[in-house]
């Protein structure tokens, strides 16, 4: 579990100077990183993925410029991808042409790495703590090594009618029972609006509570990694997220397999009291309905009886891969880009949060998540976790596994037991361990 917000400030120990020092270290070895002005030359290849997209690339091509402008010399070739970034990176490793930095998914950096495709960032990555968002180091992490430098988080919250919560008297849930109690008060004096907006067909609204009910999604057993899906924490979990829909029909019965931009739709139409969502869902709701702004609230997400609201940090990781043939501008032109006054304006216009401890206090105390609407996010983003640092989990988000167990468990089809125990050997499979 992380620490409080305030706690983890005391435990500062690095500035973002010292982050662009261990960078410049770190990167290929024993090996120091040119210091010289001139020593730094040449042109590298960067590609962008997700999340940048068209709103943020002039950005992204305006701090090139800047960059090759401040190094006499470089240049920065610039490609954005698109749906397709993790096929198109994979295939570049595959094929041996890789750029030199890229902006990669967090979910993917250990993949890449089990095909020793990245370059090594730091050896010990307890030197990177305090730097970073704690969670956005370990998804860099493979075999106690980290292969990336935290870029963007995104982390979810709770959104909510706080019209409808104070006619009824009620505060912001805390726990998942006040989720429940709350929820049933507001379905059953607003007719027509359905309590708590399920997201049945993604994962990421609802598997961290696993880690709520005090359960873990996969722990390190003797060097090796094992599911603890099939666990009572893991089991309950999914039982009472199950039954919110089934059980307590909090939502409509559709909403097994809704997505983000479902449940997001059917707020903005007022149809629903409550929902977990991101800033960019928030960002949605209020695209479709700005009228309602006045109506919404955000709180950080309610914890469960392990004692805990941590969620998933999603987010992007920048690394620079072994192929490239100038790490020395690489490495220079990363930490360009992680420079607070550089890394800000990109993470504001994609709706995230920075990676980085300090640029996530400037925007937690002064910038665009400040607001009353959107500190929740801020508040929240040290209470995340990252998924299991294995090299083959990228199998058990493509087998849709996990989706596949709770919609079993909503339709009917298996006992949440049988799906658990299912789902368990599914994810052993793929990381290998079954």
């Amino acid at each position: 579990m992380q620490r409080p917000w305030n706690s983890a400030l005391k435990a500062i120990t690095a500035t973002s100077a010292a982050a662009a020092l261990m960078l410049a270290s770190a990167c290929g070895g024993d090996e120091e990183a040119p210091a010289a002005a001139g020593e730094v030359t040449g042109a590298i290849d960067v590609w962008m993925g997700d999340p940048i997209g068209a709103a943020q690339q002039p950005t992204i091509v305006q701090l090139a410029k800047d960059y090759e402008t401040a190094h006499p010399g470089t240049k920065v070739n610039l490609r954005f991808l698109g749906a397709d970034a993790h096929k198109t990176y994979l295939t570049s490793i595959a094929g041996g042409t890789v750029p030199c930095v890229a902006l990669i998914g967090n979910t993917w950096s250990p993949e890449f790495a089990g095909l020793q495709a990245l370059e090594p960032i730091a050896q010990d990555p307890a030197t990177m703590k305090g730097v970073y968002t704690q969670s956005m180091i370990d998804s860099t992490v493979l075999d106690g090594v980290s292969y990336a430098v935290p870029y963007d988080t995104g982390v979810r919250a709770l959104i909510y009618r706080k019209d409808l919560f104070d006619k009824a008297g009620l505060a912001a849930p805390k726990t998942w029972d006040e989720v429940l109690s709350s929820a049933t008060t507001i379905q059953k004096d607003n007719p027509g609006v359905n309590g708590f907006g399920i997201i049945g067909g993604n994962q990421w609204y609802w598997l961290p509570m696993i880690w709520n009910w005090g359960g873990d999604i996969a722990v390190q057993e003797g060097g090796a990694w094992k599911a603890k899906v099939d666990s009572p924490e893991a089991i309950a979990a999914f039982t009472f997220y199950s039954d919110l829909l089934t059980k307590h029909k909090l939502a409509p019965a559709g909403a097994a397999t809704w997505q983000g931009a479902d449940a997001s739709k059917a707020f903005a139409l007022g149809q629903i009291g409550m929902m977990v969502g991101g800033s960019w869902d928030l960002k949605t709701i209020l695209a479709q309905s700005p009228q309602m702004e006045q109506q919404l609230a955000t709180a950080p997400l309610p914890a469960g009886p392990g004692g805990n609201n941590d969620t998933f940090a999603g987010g992007s990781n920048l690394a620079i891969f072994k192929g490239c043939d100038n790490k020395a501008t690489a490495k220079s032109f990363v930490d360009f880009l992680m420079k607070t006054e550089n890394l800000v304006p990109v993470t504001t216009k994609i709706g995230l949060l920075p990676a980085t401890v300090d640029a996530l206090e400037k925007e937690r105390t002064s910038g665009s998540f400040s607001t009353p609407l959107l500190k929740a996010y801020a508040e929240q983003a040290p209470s995340t976790r990252s998924i299991p640092p294995v090299s083959t989990w990228g199998k058990v988000e493509g087998t849709g596994a996990i989706v596949n167990a709770m919609q079993a468990i909503m339709n009917g089809q298996q006992t949440p037991e049988a799906a658990m125990k299912e789902l368990a050997s599914q994810i052993d499979a793929a990381i290998g361990q079954r």
